[in-house]
């Protein structure tokens, strides 16, 4: 068991999580999987993309107990996803059980699209690993 809590068995079960997404989402230009403190799993950023892999996860850890604590006080309810849009892109973090996956991307028209695709992906990891 390595110090983020996951060991090989562990990887091997996120493994095919990454790989459907990298090849289901559209228009993306940085993917990460972070424990829900922020540290990183798994990254990938194209070269034309400074997003620092260190920068994201600490926005994701930030983001999503902001997040988190608002639904709760607000509905009630757990946090599904954060989206963050600007006019030429967008954020989204997605709670996997007790993983948080997070993409950038530029193509806003795919961002419904690639909500659906992260929803799938975190549903599948959230059962697999569950918040603890």
């Amino acid at each position: 068991m390595g110090e983020l809590g996951i060991g090989p068995d562990d990887i091997a079960k996120l493994e095919p999580e990454v790989a459907y997404l990298t090849s289901n989402l559209d228009g993306v230009t940085t993917l990460g999987l972070y424990t829900d403190t922020g540290y990183q799993v798994a990254f990938a950023s194209i070269a034309s993309d400074d997003m620092d892999s260190d920068s994201l996860g600490g926005v994701s850890a930030a983001m999503t107990m902001t997040a988190k604590m608002t639904m709760q006080t607000m509905f009630q309810e757990d946090l599904t996803e954060a989206i963050v849009r600007a006019g030429t892109g967008y954020l989204v973090f997605s709670q996997a059980g007790r993983f948080i996956i997070a993409i950038a991307a530029s193509k806003i028209k795919a961002l419904m699209k690639n909500v659906k695709i992260l929803r799938i992906a975190a549903q599948r990891i959230g059962s697999a690993f569950p918040a603890m």
